[in-house]
């Protein structure tokens, strides 16, 4: 499957396309939205602090990349700032 992601102020501007498929991540057949997150962080450079949306809702980290996403989904990152 791939994915359209997109960072939104204040992080860097970003719009890329990500393929993902099961067992990308070494973690076993299944895909988690928190690989993803870690997958994206490492290899875009992005701070940890950041969430994955879709359409302005969030991503919870614990479900599953096929059970929550559709092939050309915009996944966007969304920078938390800790307090």
């Amino acid at each position: 499957m791939r994915l359209r992601i997109e960072t939104t102020p204040p992080l860097p501007p970003l719009k890329t396309w990500v393929s993902v498929t099961r067992g990308t991540f070494g973690f076993g057949t299944r895909t988690s939205i928190q690989d993803l997150r870690e997958r994206l962080i490492v290899e875009f450079k992005l701070p940890k602090e950041i969430l994955l949306q879709l359409n302005g809702y969030d991503l919870p980290v614990k479900e599953l990349v096929e059970e929550l996403l559709e092939k050309d989904d915009l996944i966007q990152y969304v920078y938390l700032k800790l307090s």
